[in-house]
Parts: structure tokens; sequence; C-alpha cells
């Protein structure tokens, strides 16, 4: 019999968002089992599930972007368990992105395509770690969550990087006292670093002091409450888990400074996360189009930082501009040769549209395709809603979308599932409400899938497929024999 779920340590896997779990398990673990991988099931706790209080919530209690799968904590950890059990494949069980921010749909802009920064207050820090120690209550009580992605990018302060020297002393002083101050100065400045990379290739990192006050500075509130998080997580946990550290979702590239720096801390602080996620220049639902040797000098220097703190580098972002088209050209065999294999890799909204595309490809008229009509036209009837009204998803990033979708889209090809607006707010649809509080829409995909053997056949078909592309691409085949 055996061990599933659990938690797989630092061992190199995939890790996929289960939106919609009774569509989606059946072909993404099918995938797992063929290729006999030991892999992570998650969703975001920032924006794709929430506790079962919110999902059962009345329409408009809470922003539509809030668990937005219609699939609560407990519901996508036990449906992933109990089907990973029965198939007999490895999981481990995943929280992901349970972040301190200030609201969801700020979260979706960013996605979007609207980097927007917005300062954190003490009371918006302390609703935020309220709401994730709830999302953790809820987790830990099925007893099958094995692991744990930490999001603070909401604390980090890019600020401190325009201060004139003068302030940036001062504030440097005030914020760590005189003898944290100089401890941090003894511990970096004038210190040369030196990493071996996967080709061999040497790098070197120094850190200044006028960068050191500024970085330490950056991070001091997003060390504090990760450090705060790991600890209550300690106090709850009466089994082994592990941890992440996500850096992905700051509107800038991490520098190896940066990454450096905060990996040190933690070890100071005595956490050691398994995996970190650097934002390494993808853009979510995008083909990789940058530089590869950029990238690939890029990840090999992050991923030897984060090696020697006995840390692998785990990617978020990684779907690409369609369900085949992974994360561009090359972009597989760069993260391999920069990590030596050594990786987590993160995909989830590919899943929902892969099943619009499937969906989208029936004749008109059929109950598939008439499902898909209904489902794009109430997205679109939303977002124009939310422009049209400014609420809490306007942004000029989706003022632009919609714009090109009406001017371009609109007459010629008004149901192509890859115009930019869909792929990007296709996401409400499943927590879409009609009067009696029922996601309408999402039901309708449960039901066809159910209740239409040719359709189920082709969705399990699919999924396994698009799995197995990941699988392949990044060679997590077999990895069970390196599972301790």
């Amino acid at each position: 019999m055996i061990e599933t779920p659990r938690y797989l340590g630092r061992l190199p896997h995939p890790s996929v968002g289960i939106r919609i779990p009774e569509v989606l398990l059946e072909g993404i673990l099918n995938a797992y089992k063929k290729h006999r991988v030991a892999g992570g099931l998650e969703l975001s706790y920032n924006r794709e599930t929430a506790p079962k209080w919110v999902i059962n919530a009345p329409p408009g209690v809470y922003e539509i972007t809030r668990g937005h799968t219609g699939t609560s904590i407990e519901s996508y950890l036990t449906l992933g368990a109990t089907f990973a059990k029965r198939k007999g494949v490895i999981v481990e069980m995943e929280a992901d992105h349970l972040s301190v921010d200030i609201s969801s749909a700020q979260a979706v802009k960013r996605i979007s395509g609207y980097k927007e920064e917005v300062k954190l207050t003490e009371k918006d820090i302390k609703l935020a770690i309220d709401y994730v120690k709830s999302e953790i209550e809820e987790a830990i009580a099925t007893g099958y969550i094995n692991f744990f992605t930490l999001d603070t990018c909401g604390l980090i302060d890019t600020s401190v990087e325009k201060l004139k020297e003068s302030e940036l002393e001062k504030r440097f002083y005030e914020e760590f006292n005189k003898t944290g101050a100089d401890k941090l100065i003894t511990r970096y400045v004038q210190r040369n670093y030196s990493f071996i990379g996967s080709s061999g290739q040497l790098f070197r990192v120094s850190i200044p002091k006028r960068r050191l006050m500024q970085i330490a500075l950056k991070f001091k509130a997003s060390l504090d409450i990760t450090f705060k998080m790991v600890n209550y997580l300690r106090s709850k946990m009466n089994k082994p888990f592990g941890i992440e550290i996500a850096f992905d979702e700051t509107p800038y590239v991490t520098r190896e400074d940066e990454l450096l720096f905060y990996l040190s801390e933690l070890h100071v602080k005595g956490i050691k996360p398994d995996f970190i996620a650097p934002n390494v220049g993808f853009e979510k639902k995008m083909d990789y189009i940058g530089d590869l040797n950029q990238l690939k000098r890029r990840v090999e220097m992050l991923s030897a930082i984060a090696m020697s703190y006995d840390a692998f580098l785990s990617f978020h972002s990684g779907s690409g501009s369609n369900p085949w088209s992974g994360k561009g050209p090359g972009v597989y065999e760069v993260l391999l040769a920069a990590t030596g294999g050594n990786l987590k890799y993160k995909i989830s909204g590919i899943y929902i549209e892969l099943l619009m595309e499937l969906l989208s490809s029936y004749p008109k008229g059929s109950r598939q395709r008439n499902l898909y009509e209904e489902i794009f036209n109430e997205v679109y009837r939303y977002v124009k809603g939310e422009v049209e009204k400014r609420g809490p998803l306007d942004s000029p990033a989706l003022r632009r979308q919609l714009a090109e979708y009406e001017k371009k889209f609109k007459k010629a090809n008004p149901y192509n599932p890859r115009i930019p607006l869909f792929r990007y707010y296709s996401f409400i649809a499943l927590n879409l409400r009609d009067k009696a509080g029922r996601r309408y829409l999402r039901e309708g995909i449960v039901d066809l899938y159910e209740n239409d053997n040719n359709f189920r056949a082709k969705v399990d078909k699919e999924v396994e497929a698009l799995t197995s592309r990941l699988i392949n691409g990044l060679k997590f085949t077999n990895n069970i024999i390196k599972l301790k």
C-alpha cells in the first residue's frame, strides 16, 4: 500500500492546479501514474480556492476573484487525496500562495498585465494574516495537507531604493537598531560570495553597504511575517511538511543579491525552505520570448545560490500562450540545463483554457458549443460591467483588452478561445452565480463531463496529454525512484 498523499521533500516534480477536481483529476493522475511521477496537486489560496464559509456565502459578499474556482479548500484537498489513493498515485497536497495581500482582485489585475503596487497598512496586514490562518486551519483539518507556499510579495517595500544616502542610513538604523544593523553589516558587507552553477561556471556576488541597507529594509516586513507564518504552521502541524517561498509576483525580476540575502536571513531564523520561486521574467499566460541565453545565465545563477542554501528553484507562471506551447520553444531545455534538473514547476489555469478549447471545437448548435458560447458571453458581460461601473477588476489592462475585443474580434471572430480578453478572464465563469446562488456555468461543465461519455473521454485524453508534455519536457519521469 503506497503512502499518499505525502510530503515529497526536495524532489524535482510538477505541481498542478486542480481548479475543477471533478473534471481534471482523472487525466492528471493518469499522466502521473503512466510516467511513474510523484507530483503536487494544489490551488492558489489567494485566488483560486477559499475556506468553505467563503465558497458557501451568498453572491456578492466577497470579491468574485476570491475562491473563484468555486472549489473550497476542504473539497480540493479531499478529492485530490481520495482520487490519488484510488489510482495508487503518490501526490503531495499543497496550499499554494498563502498570501498576505490586500485583495484577490489586485492579484488578478497583476496577472492580466496591470503592475500596480499597493502599500498595505497595519490593519490590512492583520486582516490578511487572520484570513490566512483560517485557510490553514481548514486545510489542516482535512488531514491531507503536506506543503505550504508562502507569499509575502505584498510586503516588499521597493520605495526604499529611491531614498537618498542619508535618509537610507537613518531608516536602516531606526528599523534594526544599532546592534542589529551592525550585525547585518558584519554578516554581508566586504564579503565575496562564490557559487558554482550547473555548467561549472563560477558566479560571484557581493553586497556593498548601501545595497545591503536597501535590501534589508526592502524585505524586513516580508521576512518578519514569513517567520511568524512558519512558526504558526509549526505550532499547528503534527506531521512533516514542506515550505516554499514565492517571489514570482513581484513586478520585477529577482536579483541575485536579493535571493542570497533572503535565504541567508531565513536560515539565520531557522527556516530552511525546500523551494523558492523567484521572478525569472516569466509572464502569466504567455510564452517566454526573451533571450534564452540570458534566461539560462539568470536561472543558473539563482539556482546555484538557492542550492547553496539547500533549496531548489520553483517556477510559477508556467503556462504559455496555449495548451500546446509549453512555455515557448527551448524554455524547458534551458531550465533543465540551468538547474541541473533540480526544479519544481507549476501550472494551473492552462487546464481551464484547454477545457474552453475543447468546448469551442464542437459544431454550432451542439450542447458543448452552446455551453461554451454561454460561458464566453457571460464573461464578456461581466468584465464589460466592471469597466463601466469602475468595479474592483477595472484596470487600464482590462480596458485595453476589452477595446481590442470590441474593435478587432467581436464581429469577425467573436468566440475564439484565444482572444486575450477571454483567456485572462474566463476564470470568472466558474464563480458566476444565478439568483439561487448556484455556480451554474461550473455546474454545467461538471454535468457535461459526468454525463457525456464521449466528452469525458476527450477531456481525460487531452488533460493527460497536457500533463505528459510537462512531465516529458522537464524530465520528471520516474522521479519516484528518488523519493526518500
